[in-house]
């Protein structure tokens, strides 16, 4: 006597697998492309018009404070080797 569930389960199991794998293997990929985005992202907003602080680039972009260094110039200068500006 099988029950429903396994009825079910072995009539869907290769959609269900497949469907699994393409999910995992999606999130695998986005996530190197989300976070470029996210570092472009706050130098865009660093750079136009002040839309965010030096100190909270620094934060999000997950840099440590220098001393006798500004850092929104820290901010900026990770931002332009990031982006490949010279």
């Amino acid at each position: 006597m099988e029950s429903k569930f396994y009825q079910w389960w072995k009539n869907h199991r290769k959609v269900v697998t497949l469907g699994l794998f393409l999910f995992g293997f999606g999130f695998y990929l986005r996530t190197p492309f989300d976070n470029d985005s996210k570092i472009k992202d706050t130098c865009a907003k660093l750079n136009s018009s002040y839309q965010i602080t030096g100190d909270e680039a620094m934060k999000k972009l997950n840099l440590k404070e220098i001393k006798n260094y500004n850092n929104r110039e820290l901010a900026n200068f990770y931002c332009e080797r990031y982006l490949g500006i010279k």
